[in-house]
């Protein structure tokens, strides 16, 4: 049996290897790089509607794709730890209550903890 951390680090590193070859893999590098940040700054909530928003309004594909991608990942995550039974985050968090949602922003800075990584050791870093 796996440990919680082998299980973060499997998924973030299943997902790292999807996007290798995309063409916006260092567009995703660089938005898994700022997305604790804002997590911490804005909470949960706000930071994932804040990547919709931008998958939303970007002008290249490129964006729109990494953006996208960023949340699928962190919302399929936080679905797969049984944390909310909704698949779609936002609307999960919208719905929940505050203890979920504590729960939710710690899972998900653990988790984007390992895909961080794994995106900086694998993907090409945005020029």
């Amino acid at each position: 049996m796996r440990s919680l951390e082998q299980e973060r680090a499997a998924h973030a590193l299943d997902a790292v290897n999807s996007i290798r070859n995309k063409s916006c893999a260092s567009k995703f590098r660089s938005y898994v790089e700022r997305l604790p940040a804002a997590i911490v700054m804005n909470g949960l909530g706000q930071a994932m509607a804040s990547e919709l928003a931008a998958a939303g309004r970007a002008e290249r594909e490129d964006d729109k794709s990494a953006h996208k991608e960023l949340y699928k990942l962190v919302s399929k995550w936080i679905h797969k730890r049984g944390i909310y039974s909704e698949e779609d985050l936002v609307t999960a968090i919208v719905k929940g209550e505050q203890d979920r949602y504590v729960l939710a922003q710690a899972e998900a800075l653990a988790y984007l903890e390992w895909l961080k990584k794994f995106s900086q050791a694998f993907l090409e870093k945005e020029v």
